[in-house]
C-alpha cells in the first residue's frame, strides 16, 4: 500500500507538526507514502486537478479559501468521494457544519499525537475495506467488484442490482441479500430495506425514515429496522470520531 497524503495549513508549523508525526507513525507501519505541503488552500485545489491523494488534513480557517468552501469543491466539483478529509480548526463549533462533507475525523488545534494518529488507524481499516473484493456469480462466470466502488445493492424480483460510483460498473446477478448481507456486513454496509443494503460511507443524510446517498438518491428504511438502524449508524459516526 502506498498512501498520498495532503497537508494544508496556513501555519507551516503547524504543516511541518503533522509531517513529522505521520512520518513516524507510516515508518513503523511499514507503510509507502507520499507526503505533499500546502499553505493556501487554492495551491491544494489546483493540485488536485493532476494529482490524486487519498487522505487530507485541511485546516478550515486558510485566508484564500478555507476548508469548507474546499471540501465542498472536492465532493461536488471533482465529484471526489473516496478522498478522506481530516479537518484542522481552532473551533470545535466547526465539527457540526462538516457533516456534508463526511470527514475522517475533526481535530482541534493543539493538536495531539494520539489524534492523528488514530485518524491514520481508521484510514487504513477503511483501505482494507477497500481493497476487499465481493464475488458473486452471472451465468456461469464469477465476476469481482471492489466494495469501495458500491453504493447499494438492490434486490428486484431474483436479481440484485448493484449500483455503483458513476454507474461505471452497475450490473446484476441472482442471489439472496440474507447470503449477501453475510459477506459485506463487516464492510460498513447497512441493510435498511429487505431489498436494498447500503454502503454507509456513501449517506449524505441520514432520516429515521430514509437515506439519502452522495448521488442523490433516496431509499427506505424499512419501519421494522429503523430502530436498529439508527442504532447502528449512530455507532459507526461514534467509530470516527
Amino acid at each position: 500500500m502506498e498512501i498520498n497524503i495532503a497537508i494544508c495549513d496556513d501555519e507551516i508549523v503547524i504543516c511541518k507538526q503533522i509531517e513529522g508525526i505521520l512520518e513516524e507513525m507510516l515508518l513503523q507501519a511499514a507503510v509507502r507514502y507520499n507526503l505533499s505541503l500546502f499553505q493556501k488552500g487554492r495551491e491544494l485545489c489546483e493540485s488536485m486537478e493532476k494529482t490524486k491523494f487519498d487522505l487530507i488534513f485541511l485546516d478550515i480557517e486558510l485566508p484564500d479559501m478555507d476548508g469548507i468552501e474546499i471540501g465542498s469543491y472536492i465532493r461536488e466539483a471533482l465529484g471526489d468521494e473516496k478522498v478522506q478529509i481530516a479537518y484542522i480548526s481552532a473551533k470545535a463549533e466547526y465539527a457540526l457544519r462538516l457533516f456534508d462533507f463526511r470527514p475522517i475525523n475533526f481535530l482541534v488545534k493543539p493538536l495531539e499525537q494520539e489524534k492523528i494518529k488514530k485518524v491514520i488507524d481508521k484510514y487504513l481499516i477503511l483501505a482494507e475495506y477497500g481493497r476487499q473484493l465481493y464475488t458473486y456469480k452471472k451465468g456461469s462466470h464469477f465476476l469481482k467488484i471492489s466494495l469501495d466502488e458500491v453504493l447499494y445493492f438492490e434486490k428486484q424480483g431474483r436479481k440484485i442490482h448493484i449500483h455503483t460510483l458513476e454507474g461505471k460498473q452497475d450490473d446484476e446477478f441472482y442471489g439472496s441479500m440474507d447470503g449477501l448481507y453475510s459477506q459485506v456486513k463487516r464492510n460498513q454496509f447497512l441493510f435498511i430495506h429487505q431489498s436494498i443494503i447500503v454502503n454507509y460511507r456513501y449517506i449524505s443524510k441520514f432520516q429515521y425514515e430514509f437515506v439519502k446517498l452522495v448521488d442523490g438518491v433516496e431509499l427506505p428504511i424499512s419501519q421494522s429496522r429503523r430502530k436498529i438502524i439508527r442504532s447502528m449508524y449512530l455507532e459507526l459516526i461514534e467509530s470516527e470520531m
